[in-house]
């Protein structure tokens, strides 16, 4: 019944851009990418929404978190075809994913729980990476440094 649940919550924000209600995500204080993956059998277009944990201008790369680990299936087609198409902030562009779970990875997820406090509370409910938000940073990095985190990169062309 919970996973039910939580599948149905994480597709609401695709289900409303399908119907065209868009930015209800910067009212609430935070951004959502729009990844289309390529099946990693089929090669068929896989679209998937996801919350943006962070960016870095300097090397044009937001950072998401699959909710669902390593098993979620966009996790597994950019394994597999790591170029998308990713579309944030009316922006669309061609990116590759990069896998940066580690030191990079748990620093962009640490600086996101300090600045959403209540949002991140409610993320670490729903994909329970850690047990506590409420810890000295240290103790949290250590935490997340296994957290996977992936980079979408935007690549010319």
């Amino acid at each position: 019944m919970v996973s039910t649940l939580r599948r149905w919550l994480f597709r609401v924000p695709l289900l409303l851009r399908r119907v065209g209600v868009r930015g209800f995500e910067r009212v609430l204080g935070f951004e959502w990418i729009v990844l289309t993956t390529a099946g990693r059998r089929t090669g068929k277009p896989h679209v998937v929404m996801l919350d943006v944990v962070g960016y870095h201008a300097a090397n044009d790369a937001y950072y998401v978190q699959p909710a669902d680990g390593r098993r979620a299936d966009w996790v597994r087609n950019v394994a597999a075809h790591p170029l998308v198409t990713a579309e944030v902030g009316g922006r669309r562009f061609r990116a590759r994913v990069a896998d940066v779970t580690g030191p990079e990875g748990a620093e962009v997820v640490l600086h996101f729980i300090r600045t959403h406090p209540v949002y991140a509370r409610v993320i670490v409910w729903f994909v329970r990476y850690v047990d506590r938000v409420d810890v000295p940073d240290d103790d949290l990095r250590r935490a997340l440094v296994t957290t996977p985190v992936f980079a979408v990169r935007a690549v010319a062309g």
